[in-house]
């Protein structure tokens, strides 16, 4: 047993110490079945969420409407949920209804797919009412029941089936897949904040070409934001070196290169980013269009490190290219300055030297002091600045 679930183990002991069923459920059990990093575990009981706080004093009701309650025990925070079965959905997404029960077959029943629909006691044991470790053995997504159900109940769970296609680097099994080009309308529904966190995971796993592939075949990119009519743009991207890349904003870079919008500040807003994650990327994205055959001193300054590092990871990616990234570091690296905070002169100084009250002047001068400095024509020392700042005054 992983140690994540040995340090786990009271929870669960304590709960069948009371009577209750407890065992280890969902992704903790799959990646540990397929021998990936477990980042946590998930708890499941026959307790409902009232007896959990009876038998844990330090908790906390962190969606308790869906029977989860999260404990402290040992000084780690562990989510416990009730076994339970869902009424019917009304916005594929949220049921209607929530009602507890003490059958873990049933719980189990209502998960999405049955990699994701095995459970682990205490002493190890798997209870697999639904095949779950064979399909992770033919390395298959399989739905749990019918597919089409699990869809309608929630439509976003076939972005999740294509994600674990790239995470995994497993295929969907003919029924869900059948199931998923049938049913892809249903995503019209779904909130692109959702799908936009799908998307980040789907790029960053280790088969996204695959992955890339099936969305295109399936149909999917038509209800993503942008997408529509892009299949030979999602089908270049799927041919790009990727190597599991960690960085989100590299992702979105990649996207945008492949889709080439008019605007990429306007595609990435649909997507529902942060205006920041929108700023940098676009300024990357301007840059990697119009990439040139050799950097000049001022590229380097006004490009900044950040979107250096964005720009040369996706021209190595898209290229095949080894070693952008840390020769445009080395060259950012040898600039006299690299942000303005970093002149010895400031506009209270200019405006000391020249007897001048603040206005346009200022910015414009500063602006010409930067290139100056950056280009090796002035060292940046408080001297040199001031001579060169009176002798353009005198000008």
């Amino acid at each position: 047993m992983d140690e994540i679930f040995k340090q786990a183990l009271p929870v669960l002991q304590k709960l069948t110490a009371a009577g209750f069923e407890a065992y280890f459920v969902g992704g903790s059990v799959r990646d540990f079945l397929i021998g990936r990093k477990i980042a946590d575990v998930d708890i499941a009981t026959s307790a409902f969420p009232e007896e959990v706080k009876e038998i844990f004093p330090k908790s906390y009701d962190t969606g308790i409407e869906h029977g989860t309650v999260t404990v402290r025990e040992n000084g780690t925070f562990y989510e416990i949920t009730t076994f339970r079965t869902e009424g019917t959905y009304e916005d594929f997404r949220r049921p209607k209804e929530v009602t507890f029960i003490r059958s873990l077959t049933e719980d189990l029943r209502r998960r999405d797919f049955t990699m994701n629909a095995i459970a682990m006691d205490a002493a190890g044991r798997f209870i697999d009412p639904f095949r779950g470790k064979e399909a992770i053995t033919a390395k298959q997504i399989c739905a749990v029941g019918d597919p089409h159900e699990r869809f309608h109940e929630d439509a976003l769970r076939m972005m999740r089936a294509i994600r674990f296609v790239s995470q995994l680097d497993f295929q969907l099994d003919q029924a869900t897949r059948q199931a998923l080009q049938e049913n892809k309308a249903l995503l019209a529904h779904t909130a692109v904040e959702r799908k936009t966190t799908e998307w980040v995971k789907l790029l960053q796993g280790k088969a996204v070409n695959k992955a890339l592939k099936l969305l295109v075949d399936s149909g999917v990119e038509v209800y993503l934001p942008g997408l529509q009519g892009k299949q030979e743009a999602l089908l270049q991207l799927a041919t790009w070196h990727f190597s599991e890349l960690q960085d989100e904003l590299a992702t979105w870079l990649l996207l945008a290169a492949a889709v080439k919008p008019e605007s990429a500040s306007q595609f990435l807003r649909a997507w529902k980013l942060s205006n920041k994650t929108i700023q940098v990327v676009s300024k990357a994205y301007e840059r990697l269009m119009d990439y040139p055959e050799e950097w000049t001193a001022t590229d380097l300054y006004y490009a900044g490190e950040q979107v250096l590092c964005l720009v040369g990871s996706a021209f190595e990616i898209m290229y095949a290219k080894d070693g952008v990234v840390n020769e445009l570091l080395k060259q950012y690296g040898e600039l006299p300055i690299h942000s303005r905070d970093e002149l010895m002169a400031d506009g209270r100084d200019l405006m000391a030297w020249t007897g001048k009250a603040p206005g346009k002047w200022l910015k414009i001068t500063i602006e010409k002091l930067e290139k100056e400095i950056v280009q090796g024509r002035l060292s940046n020392t408080s001297d040199a600045i001031k001579r060169w700042v009176v002798d353009e005054e005198s000008r």
